[in-house]
């Protein structure tokens, strides 16, 4: 187990998917990995920016996750807010207990 591992969140319009996902296929060292999913999203900040997700009262966004090296994080955060400095972009930061794959 390494304590020092962190699982970044991150929650962003689908609309700026390429930009994220691009800016993450940038750095150097590049990501061992990472996964994402499509969501929605509800709150009193969210932006529902067309008829589809009016009527749903939900904006779709899409869930990002990666787990990396807590030294890491601030690199990652820092490479999305160059490349993609959009107000709707979420993220939080949480302790990994145990990370490994199954054989």
């Amino acid at each position: 187990m390494d304590s020092s591992l962190r699982k970044l969140t991150l929650a962003f319009p689908k609309a700026i998917e390429s930009s994220i996902l691009d800016a993450l296929d940038s750095l150097d060292p590049p990501l061992t990995g990472y996964s994402f999913v499509n969501g929605k999203g509800r709150g009193a900040d969210m932006q529902l920016t067309n008829v589809s997700e009016r009527v749903q009262g939900a904006a779709n966004v899409i869930l990002l996750y990666v787990v990396l090296p807590q030294n890491d994080v601030d690199a990652v955060l820092e490479a999305i807010r160059a490349r993609c400095s959009r107000p709707n972009i979420s993220y939080w930061i949480e302790p990994v207990l145990e990370f490994g794959r199954l054989q």
